[in-house]
Parts: structure tokens; C-alpha cells; sequence
């Protein structure tokens, strides 16, 4: 499965509790299923996913508080970009950044 198609998936199951720039944590919500459910959803393929979008700089979950934190480069990606992407809304950002994880697995298929 490809990274994009990952954080597709996985963007339904979170909400975005708190958010400054450079920093957005999200809680899993009760319905999230568990990885060994779900593999494609596990928190390494996830971490590994978000990761690959360039300026995200650490993505981390504490599965015993159910959240994930994703710390990024403010100057890469706007503040509103990630809620907007996880949110499923069509904007100009979140399209940018689903691009960008596209373009990745493209040059990471080709080597």
C-alpha cells in the first residue's frame, strides 16, 4: 500500500486535540482499529507514511494515551494544511501534501 493511500486511511480514525505551528497531536479515536487488525494501519507503516512527506521532521504515538504527534517545519508546511488533509478537505495544502507522498513513492518505487 502506498503512503498516501496509508494516511488516507488512517485520517478518519484521528482528531486534532491540539495544534501550534511546527507541532499537531491527534487522539485516536475508540473506533481506530488495532494493528494487529488492521497491518496497513500499524503506528510503524503510519510513522513511516507521514514521515516520508517532506517537512515533517518526527512523527510519535503513545498507544497507551491513543495519540500521535507529528512534529513538522512550519516553513514547509502551513498551519492549516494537516487538519485540512486528515479532515478530508480538498484544499490547495492538502492536495499539495497527498502529491508529495505520492511523488516520494514514485521515486522510491523507481530505484
Amino acid at each position: 500500500m502506498e503512503a498516501w493511500q496509508i494516511v488516507r486511511q488512517f485520517a478518519p480514525y484521528t482528531r486534532v486535540v491540539h495544534h501550534i505551528a511546527g507541532r499537531i497531536r491527534l487522539k485516536l479515536l475508540a473506533d481506530a482499529p488495532r494493528p494487529e487488525k488492521m497491518p496497513a494501519l500499524s503506528p510503524a507503516r503510519v510513522s513511516a507514511a507521514l514521515e516520508s512527506i517532506p517537512g515533517v521532521r518526527r512523527v510519535s504515538f503513545n498507544l497507551l494515551a491513543r495519540s500521535c504527534t507529528l512534529e513538522y517545519d512550519p516553513g514547509v508546511i502551513a498551519h492549516d494544511t494537516f487538519p485540512d488533509l486528515l479532515a478530508g478537505r480538498e484544499t490547495a495544502g492538502a492536495q499539495k501534501l497527498l502529491a508529495a507522498l505520492r511523488a516520494r513513492h514514485t521515486e522510491i518505487a523507481s530505484q
